[in-house]
């Protein structure tokens, strides 16, 4: 009886969320410093968030649709300020469902400061029912307060708001380039100043450039230009851009807060889903001490040019038996010009060679034990995968 075995191999969920209005009530305020008034009031008409959490299944076994009713550890936070501060039930300025068809509907009944917007973060989990594994999902919607006696200029950066880096196929390095506009129109050079910022691990923005640690990223001499190295930024980096922005002509003279003109671009390294296979020699012959087996990688686009620079073969063997499959493999190589002994082949039954192709990783700086950066002599960091 000839035997093979199966396993199930799921893509991962595709989870997509949007945060939408519901109601007439919109997310942007007014308020008027003359008559001292909001337009509209948020404490006389609530304003009403509702996510919508939608999932597709490749594998066909999850139904596809909205799934906000199998949410759980439904959460949102506050945001002004840069202080985050977690919305528990005691807060009488918000109003959360924490469950059902509508979960993470929040209901904001209070009003933002002008020129100080209020960040919104949600924070929910869901539970895939074929692996068990839990993904996380996290948007923000920013409810905003202009003044109505003041017109603040648009930021714009020519970049989505989240940019996807595929490191088999995308170019490494990415240019940034941003624009202060009033109306259709861009702000004269002489009133507006650019400042480039990083989020750091302990939640805060700080300027691009002032850690060692920013060797990713570069900011061109008039600053309106952010050249990003994404082969280098790790897993992702988060990059805000605010302007100072002074009608009369001294930026730099502007104290930046929260109510400043700003966009922000968050990078991904993610590669996408690729296939591989390899071809071994059909009868191995006698005396042969060696085997030299090929690999073939490709993906949607076809072969995978290069795979090497991104992708890591690891091989494998185990002694086959006379029933089932081998008790334990063992590794005996890597890479794409691998190796692979004929020792391990039983005389009557012969071996499994196995193969796994693996993303070591992006470059990382290189630490000790105590987490300590290794440098060279220069103070520069060493980076390995």
């Amino acid at each position: 009886m000839k035997t093979r075995r199966f396993d199930f191999n799921f893509r991962p969920l595709q989870l997509n969320i949007t945060i939408s209005v519901d109601g007439s009530v919109p997310d942007r305020q007014n308020y008027n410093a003359d008559t001292d008034e909001y337009t509209p009031d948020y404490t006389l008409a609530a304003l009403i968030l509702q996510p919508r959490v939608s999932l597709l299944d490749k594998n066909e076994i999850v139904a596809p649709g909205n799934v906000n009713s199998l949410l759980a550890n439904v959460k949102w936070y506050e945001i002004v300020g840069g202080t985050r501060t977690l919305i528990e039930a005691a807060n009488t300025d918000y109003e959360i469902t924490a469950s059902g068809g509508q979960a993470g509907r929040i209901k904001v009944m209070k009003n933002a400061q002008p020129n100080i917007p209020i960040t919104l973060e949600f924070y929910a989990e869901y539970v895939d029912s074929r692996t068990g594994q839990v993904s996380v999902i996290h948007a923000t919607h920013i409810v905003k307060c202009g003044n109505a006696t003041a017109y603040m200029p648009d930021l714009v950066l020519d970049a989505a708001d989240q940019t996807i880096y595929n490191p088999i196929n995308d170019p490494d390095t990415q240019a940034v380039h941003a624009s202060l506009r009033t109306g259709a129109a861009e702000c004269a050079t002489a009133n507006r100043q650019f400042v480039w910022e990083v989020l750091r691990a302990n939640g805060t923005f700080t300027a691009l450039g002032s850690d060692n640690s920013d060797y990713w990223a570069s900011v061109s001499s008039d600053g309106t230009t952010c050249t990003v190295n994404r082969k280098l930024m790790g897993s992702g980096q988060i990059v805000r851009c605010r302007a100072k922005y002074d009608p009369d002509g001294n930026p730099g003279g502007v104290t930046l807060t929260d109510a400043a003109p700003q966009a922000v671009v968050a990078f991904v390294r993610r590669i996408p889903k690729f296939e591989y296979d390899y071809a071994l020699p059909v009868n191995i012959p006698a005396g042969l001490l060696q085997m030299y087996p090929e690999i073939y990688i490709w993906d949607v686009n076809g072969p995978i040019d290069n795979p090497e620079a991104v992708l890591l073969p690891i091989w494998y063997i185990g002694t086959n038996q006379a029933s089932g499959t081998p008790s334990s493999y063992a590794q005996v190589s890597h890479g794409y010009n691998p190796v692979i002994p004929t020792s391990y082949l039983s005389t009557l039954y012969g071996a499994v060679v196995g193969l796994d192709v693996k993303d070591p990783g992006p470059l990382v700086p290189w630490k000790n034990s105590d987490g300590k950066v290794f440098k060279d002599a220069d103070g520069k960091i060493f980076l390995i995968k």
